[in-house]
């Protein structure tokens, strides 16, 4: 639920600076805003492959998968190609399974929310201007790369139910990180100043977790590497 609020916060402020005084934009030459959805698949490996989950469902074991992320985005040029932008996201998946310890049935879930946010710095591939007295038709695509600074916020939600027992958890942690994202993509423009964007990026990333037993507290290393490729819808203002 924090995190909920935090991805609404982050897309709050992306929504006022678009709201500021026309002056305000004409000095940072706002270039587009967007948003769109895009299927992301953290590599989490400790959760899957080292973690309890792997004790789930009678040993069979439970692991994250990809999820679908809503994104939002600003854009702001600097010179002819070159532009800086913003970027947020909101990631949720969760597993959950049954144990069986000592002759005890116990249900557990585990909920694992991420909020990528990323400064981007992005090259487009503009078509080359030739003399010619006809009209100059846009191209089919327009495709650019770029490189992102990101800074990730997770939480995990953990909770057990005890069968037979009013006793539970209920846990929750917090924490962030910081990481790198290298991306490529390719938008078409459909009507006017709205174009459709494919956009590819994959994230290179960990957090610290930290894990208690009864006895002992150790801290794991998470990757978040993975792909994640989505569309978006993007409005032009120049």
């Amino acid at each position: 639920m924090k995190s909920y609020y935090t991805f609404l916060s982050i897309t709050a402020l992306i929504g006022s600076l678009i709201l500021q005084p026309s002056e305000t934009q004409a000095q940072v030459t706002l270039k587009s805003i967007s948003v769109g959805a895009s299927y992301w698949k953290p590599s989490l490996d400790y959760w899957n492959n080292r973690s309890m989950l792997l004790d789930y469902n009678a040993g069979k074991g439970a692991t994250f998968s990809g999820a679908i992320m809503p994104t939002a985005a600003i854009e702001v040029g600097i010179v002819k190609g070159l532009s800086i932008g913003g970027r947020v996201g909101y990631w949720k998946n969760s597993v959950s399974g049954n144990v069986t310890t000592g002759g005890i049935n116990r249900a557990e879930k585990l909920t694992l929310s991420i909020i990528p946010v990323s400064l981007d710095l992005k090259y487009t591939f503009a078509k080359s201007a030739t003399a010619t007295s006809e009209p100059t038709k846009g191209p089919f695509l327009t495709p650019y790369i770029g490189l992102s600074i990101a800074r990730y916020f997770i939480s995990n939600d953990f909770s057990r139910q005890v069968a037979g027992n009013t006793g539970s958890v209920n846990e929750t942690q917090a924490g962030s990180n910081y990481g790198v994202q290298v991306f490529v993509g390719a938008e078409k423009k459909l009507v006017r100043k709205l174009f459709l964007a494919l956009d590819v990026r994959y994230h290179l990333g960990s957090y610290n977790q930290v894990v208690k037993t009864e006895t002992t507290s150790t801290i794991e290393k998470v990757s978040l590497n993975g792909l994640e490729a989505g569309l978006s819808l993007r409005f032009k203002f120049n």
